[in-house]
């Protein structure tokens, strides 16, 4: 019964496209995840982007139930103490607080396919590259998902790091140009789009892909990699996965985080 259930939820959620070739899925349901996993074979490259798929923060502030109050909370903290001093408190915050992960049984999914041949790739908009005392920022998310057992290495095996000089993204605020990198299975985008990261990464390597499923929480990265398949000619699976939403118990009020934040700038002794 439950099995049947989970087969009509994923009737009732899905949405394909007009091209038979890409379908979108829209789902917080990890069966139906798990059911949609369950396809790939040796000619399917699986990815997965991080941040509010594969691990989300605990800490109230990162919280995904708080985006919109977390916006507010940074200009406030950018009025108390200007935004490159925002900075510093916010990157010592990051390399303190916890993750989860998303779906517990992601890590064993990924070993599993992996096992069978599948190739598992990590399509991350995360940027790169020198910020403040930290000579790679890209390292951050790579110790954030270190302690969940991930290992996206596996499926490159023999293919070297990759800068991508031919896309330069500009860095917000700071005047600075970064590129994406691909590193050990993972492709740091830099927040450039992401089918057009992944074209150039698919065109420097010997392994050719007939499907593609991708999982993601933002429908405009969905959008763009169901458009890379349908101008590629490559079956696609793409799914916006909306589990990290159902973590509500972090939510809090704007004027709780700027409480949070005047406690953290005294601890850090700045001020105004």
């Amino acid at each position: 019964m439950r099995k049947f259930l989970c087969l009509v939820a994923l009737l009732l959620i899905v949405g394909c496209s007009n091209n038979r070739l890409v379908e979108t899925f829209v789902t917080d349901n990890d069966e139906v995840l798990q059911q949609i996993l369950e396809k790939a074979d040796k000619n399917t490259l699986v990815i997965f982007d991080c941040d509010e798929v594969l691990i989300t923060p605990t800490d109230t502030l990162f919280s995904p139930a708080n985006k919109s109050n977390y916006k507010k909370a940074i200009q406030y903290l950018d009025k108390r103490v200007g935004f490159s001093k925002a900075d510093d408190i916010l990157l010592d915050l990051r390399r303190r607080y916890k993750f989860r992960l998303v779906n517990d049984e992601l890590p064993n999914n990924i070993k599993n396919m992996q096992a069978q041949g599948v190739s598992v790739l990590v399509l991350t908009s995360h940027w790169t590259g020198e910020f403040h005392d930290i000579k790679h920022v890209e390292n951050l998310r790579k110790n954030e998902l270190a302690p969940f057992g991930f290992d996206f290495k596996k499926s490159w095996n023999g293919i070297e790091k990759m800068t991508f000089y031919e896309l330069p993204a500009n860095l917000p605020k700071y005047n600075m140009i970064r590129y994406p990198i691909f590193e050990n299975g993972i492709i740091f985008a830099c927040n450039l789009d992401k089918g057009t990261v992944l074209q150039k990464f698919l065109e420097r390597i010997p392994q050719k892909f007939s499907k593609i499923i991708f999982v993601d929480d933002k429908m405009k990265n969905v959008r763009s990699i169901g458009k890379f398949c349908e101008t590629n000619n490559i079956s696609g699976k793409c799914v916006q996965y909306k589990k990290a939403k159902l973590f509500n118990k972090n939510k809090a009020e704007s004027q709780y985080l700027e409480r949070e934040l005047d406690k953290i700038i005294n601890s850090h002794g700045f001020r105004s």
